[in-house]
């Protein structure tokens, strides 16, 4: 399996997962060049940014990448 085909089947099956995860959890480097190689491709994947705070409390950017289409179906049976 190949860089891409990992990330796309680690999105698929986490969803929303920032850039560090990737890079740990799909054991690939340069995520960022992967992900922007998958979205020239027509991939559907979505990038967003949020701000969390550093180990002294500042905020620094994170960078997510998720699939795009439509939210997961709910489960009928689970309770709210």
């Amino acid at each position: 399996m190949n860089q891409h085909a990992i990330l796309l089947a680690y999105l698929k099956a986490h969803g929303r997962t920032s850039c560090a995860d990737l890079e740990r959890f799909c054991d690939v480097r340069s995520v960022t060049t992967r992900m922007s190689e998958l979205i020239r491709k027509d991939a559907p994947i979505v990038k967003s940014r949020d701000y969390l705070p550093n180990t002294r409390g500042k905020s620094r950017p994170v960078t997510y990448y998720d699939l795009a289409g439509d939210p997961p179906q709910r489960d009928l049976f689970e309770t709210q």
